[in-house]
């Protein structure tokens, strides 16, 4: 039954790197440091399967439990940003009106970007407005305030 606990192990870890790839979640890495002491324990001699379950089964959720939410912030930190986030903060010219119903539209460089109100008050055509944030294809702006508009 060792023999065989080895290649169980072997697939468990292997099975669970691929998930990981597959969804960087950081849930399955855990399965997989377990799939890995699970082979060091198939050598010991006189320890039962279910032995080595139980311990596979308890390092994989101390594992999960105490070091996923520590590595999930610190590699949110680490992100990258996008050269999209430089547009926030800029002022640019509505093209056409944003309201509640509709997106507006502004144009920046070459491409015409749909913009929503960040408080979903109008946006009127002509405007200057400030991006606050980026969400999906489309900017959220908001008015500035005493903002002269160029004729």
């Amino acid at each position: 039954m060792e023999n065989i606990m080895v290649w169980i192990w072997l697939a468990v870890t292997v099975i669970a790197i691929v998930v990981e790839i597959i969804t960087p979640e950081l849930v399955s890495l855990w399965f997989a440091i377990g799939g890995i002491v699970g082979i060091a324990f198939s050598f010991i001699p006189g320890l039962p399967w279910w032995g080595e379950i139980i311990i596979f089964a308890v390092l994989s959720m101390i594992l999960l439990l105490s070091l996923r939410p520590v590595l999930s912030k610190y590699l949110k930190r680490k992100s990258l940003a996008t050269n999209v986030d430089r547009l926030i903060g800029q002022d640019i010219r509505m093209i056409t009106q944003a309201d509640f119903d509709n997106l507006g539209s502004a144009k920046i460089g070459d491409v015409v970007w749909s913009v929503k109100s960040e408080n979903q008050s109008s946006l009127l055509a002509d405007e200057i407005v400030r991006i606050v944030a980026v969400d999906g294809n489309k900017l959220i702006a908001r008015h500035i305030e005493n903002a002269q508009t160029e004729g």
